[in-house]
């Protein structure tokens, strides 16, 4: 079913106005979308006529079962879009609302599939930079749930230069990757943008050099020497520092 950027709009107010308040009114849809409440009774009339609504004067506004799913569907790729603005790309919340509210009415199905799967892939990634492409594809490959997305790439003949990635790059690791008494350079540092800022507050930034003093028999905590003094770090974090070993 096609609607405008504006009808879905409406349907995401009226659902996150039933979700917080139990109820939805003309005059608090109007509120939420900054509008005119004449406007609001003209966008209910064209959605009730579409059954994505029950609509009359006067009375509560609620979203009919093919409402709902489809103001869900409009949430759900709202709250990806602004996830993956905040979490991969580190922008502020104010600025990835604005665009995810933006961008969630034109973004496909499958590109969105393709977003989901690379936020998820992201958190759990540990694997250089150069290797994310062809990790990347491999990862969707097995995660994906029977329906392709738009422009996947997986099962495709690999690009030049991929044969082979990964096979010679035993410098490459993580923190939680190296024994007592390594050294190497931080690449980078991942996993979620809160504990991302927090690592780097702490000097593990990229180039910096890190030792390993000590490993727990469990792998948890891990201790290592960074810009002169001693850190414990959770091993979940020191998954999270993406080195290269120093010979």
């Amino acid at each position: 079913m096609d609607l405008t950027a504006s009808q879905e709009d409406y349907l995401e107010a009226i659902l996150g106005l039933i979700g917080r308040m139990g109820t939805a009114r003309v005059r608090d849809i109007a509120e939420q979308m900054g509008v005119a409440k004449s406007s609001v009774t003209v966008a209910l009339r064209g959605l009730a006529k579409r059954t994505l609504v029950n609509y009359k004067p006067y009375e509560l506004v609620t979203l009919t079962r093919d409402g709902r799913a489809m103001a869900e569907r409009i949430r759900h790729r709202h709250k990806e879009l602004s996830g993956f603005f905040m979490e991969v790309l580190d922008v502020d919340q104010e600025t990835a609302e604005a665009n995810a509210c933006r961008i969630e009415h034109a973004v496909g199905d499958g590109v969105m599939r393709r977003l989901s799967c690379f936020v998820a892939f992201m958190g759990e990634s540990s694997v250089p930079a150069k290797e994310l492409p062809r990790a990347f594809r491999e990862y969707c490959a097995q995660h994906r749930q029977g329906s392709d997305c738009e422009g996947c790439r997986v099962g495709a003949k690999p690009r030049s230069g991929d044969e082979g990635q990964g096979e010679n790059n035993d410098i490459s690791t993580t923190l939680a990757g190296l024994r007592p008494g390594e050294k190497a350079k931080i690449v980078r540092v991942g996993g979620p943008a809160a504990a991302n800022r927090r690592l780097m507050e702490m000097g593990l930034t990229r180039g910096a050099a890190v030792a390993v003093v000590r490993v727990a028999p469990l792998g948890d905590p891990v201790e290592v020497l960074v810009r002169g003094y001693n850190l414990s770090l959770r091993k979940a974090e020191a998954k999270a520092v993406e080195v290269e070993r120093i010979s």
